[in-house]
């Protein structure tokens, strides 16, 4: 079964196409973890919900956070109590089953002077949180636009990598080798140069490398990656051509600039008639290489993807979800070979997250 948030609410989706009612409505989602039955998920400036036990209750655990603009949220994989949140502005909080945290002083990084957003008010935050599956006291954290930190004591002190770009959307890490990380990134813009699409480091995060090779013009790399779930060595991607601003409708780009949310855009067939020219990538050596899967249906979408997620079917099977700004959610049981629709008309998608049975 499948957690999902878009624009008909938070619901769930099982792999029959069954869609539940949703949980909450009229909601801009911003991030989402999961840990067997613990889901977190946080609502444009309006803090984090939790529950317990994969979706059937919820909790509102916002209380004591300074800061209730939570862009990302993490869950220890040792410990589905111990929850991160990431803000803007740039701040990390620690939920401890009662209580929140601070995790250090990111402003104390000598690079977050250069820290920004493109968009008014400019104010850079935390977009990606990931604890290391091996070692809990290692911590990384993605500051859209900025840098890539690294905390090796629990999120106390914090310092940033080189060699990456800085539009950076989410890291994955390997499940068998935690040295390999794969970041993905957008476009580098303002201060910063160059920095685009993926980006592989084999000793974490110390030195990176870019992996772009056979991606071609799709370089713009959002959240949706994830290490497949019985070969780690096998990587799942949805990259388009191009930000955002190249594709997406002058009407909501304006008004999210007004309102401060320019997130989860969908195309314009006014701006380009092949919209975010999306395809399915999939590389057989952990990042390195890519490769558009073999159904030529998921090459050259014009909906965006902004969630692609791998875990576990209803039956059991390793599987690939994504979903996509035209309102459908899509599956492959078999790598990425085949692919079939679960469910059609849900509105613009912006997250999904498979739960354990």
């Amino acid at each position: 079964m499948l957690i999902c948030a878009g624009e008909r609410g938070l619901f769930t989706l099982n792999d029959a196409g069954d869609v539940s009612d949703a949980v909450y409505k009229g909601n801009q989602f911003m991030a989402m973890a999961t840990q067997g039955k613990t889901i977190v998920v946080s609502m444009f400036k309006k803090g984090v919900i939790m529950s317990l036990d994969a979706g059937s209750s919820w909790q509102d655990i916002t209380a004591d956070l300074p800061h209730k603009d939570i862009r990302s949220l993490a869950i220890d994989p040792k410990d589905s109590t111990c929850i991160y949140a990431g803000t803007e502005p740039a701040a990390i909080y620690r939920y401890d089953g009662a209580k929140w945290l601070a995790c250090g002083d990111l402003s104390k990084v000598p690079e977050s002077k250069d820290w920004s957003f493109p968009v008014p008010p400019k104010i850079a935050h935390v977009r990606s949180i990931v604890v290391s599956p091996s070692n809990s006291n290692t911590i990384y954290a993605l500051i859209e636009v900025g840098s890539f930190l690294i905390s090796h004591d629990r999120g106390e002190t914090w310092s940033a990598a080189t060699g990456i770009g800085h539009d950076l959307h989410r890291v994955i890490v390997h499940p068998d080798k935690a040295d390999i990380l794969i970041a993905a990134s957008g476009q580098d813009t303002g201060v910063y140069r160059g920095g685009k699409g993926i980006y592989r480091s084999e000793d974490a995060g110390k030195t990176w490398e870019q992996a772009n090779n056979g991606l071609e013009h799709r370089i713009y790399c959002e959240d949706a990656i994830g290490f497949a779930q019985d070969d780690p060595s096998t990587v799942f991607l949805a990259a388009a051509d191009g930000i955002p601003p190249h594709w997406a409708s002058l009407i909501r780009l304006i008004v999210g600039v007004l309102k401060g949310n320019v997130y989860f855009l969908s195309p314009s067939k006014m701006r380009r008639r092949k919209g975010a020219d999306i395809t399915i990538y999939k590389s057989v050596d952990a990042g390195k290489n890519w490769s558009p899967v073999a159904d030529p249906a998921q090459n050259a979408l014009f909906d965006m993807v902004w969630a692609l997620e791998t875990g576990l079917s209803d039956d059991g099977k390793p599987a690939v979800y994504y979903a996509t700004t035209g309102g459908e959610v899509r599956a492959s049981f078999d790598a990425g070979d085949t692919w079939q629709v679960l469910a059609t008309q849900l509105g613009a998608m912006t997250h999904l997250h498979p739960l354990d049975s």
